[in-house]
């Protein structure tokens, strides 16, 4: 009977660590198979918040589903970029940054303005170079239209990315929202799990 007893525990211990390890600790999101980590997060809210300081617990909850949203849409976006040979022209980035500048006051001023709309400044540039990478995937897909058809080409192709991915989400922050490439907010903040089951946050799921 004790060997039995010692037996079920071991089992019991066995599938514990590997629900644990499928759980995958530090990840706060999967596009597909491409894994944003936790840390990498944590990298771009605390540049983040050097601009606009963290205020309340709701504001930093919505800071934190805000520049992860972004971070998903980036990996989505790139995927588009492969997907139609698009190529973005970095000097008009340049330019956009270079005007966004002046138009703030400043690279102060722009940083603050950025993380206004949970834009960490270390991601200014990225966030512009998206902008006209959508502008170049509806330029592939429509090129003899006007620019404002090439743009709407665009972003309803990266919306159709962001439908096809199998994005998941960490259930602590949220839930993928993929009309709008949101994130919502968890069902009940305080009782949400850290990390998610191995059967709803694991990729290709």
């Amino acid at each position: 009977m004790k060997k039995i007893r010692q037996f079920i525990f071991i089992i019991f211990i066995s599938t514990f660590l590997i629900a644990c390890g499928q759980q995958n600790p530090g990840t706060a999101a999967y596009v597909g198979n491409y894994r944003i980590t936790e840390d990498e997060l944590s990298f771009y809210l605390k540049d983040l918040r050097s601009v606009v300081p963290i205020e309340n617990n709701d504001q930093g909850t919505s800071q934190s589903r805000g520049v992860l949203a972004r971070l998903i849409i980036g990996q989505i976006i790139t995927q588009a970029i492969a997907e139609t040979g698009a190529v973005v022209d970095q000097s008009l980035v340049a330019k956009d940054y270079e005007n966004l500048e002046k138009q703030s006051g400043g690279s102060d001023a722009l940083a603050i303005f950025a993380g206004s709309r949970n834009v960490p400044p270390v991601l200014i540039k990225e966030v512009l170079s998206q902008n006209r990478a959508i502008d170049a995937i509806g330029k592939v897909l429509s090129p003899d239209s006007p620019l404002e058809t090439q743009r709407l080409k665009g972003e309803e192709f990266v919306i159709l990315k962001a439908n096809q991915n199998n994005v998941k989400i960490n259930p602590r922050f949220g839930t993928w929202v993929s009309a709008d490439g949101s994130i919502a907010p968890p069902a009940n903040e305080l009782s949400e799990p850290a990390f998610g089951s191995p059967e709803n946050f694991t990729p290709g799921r």
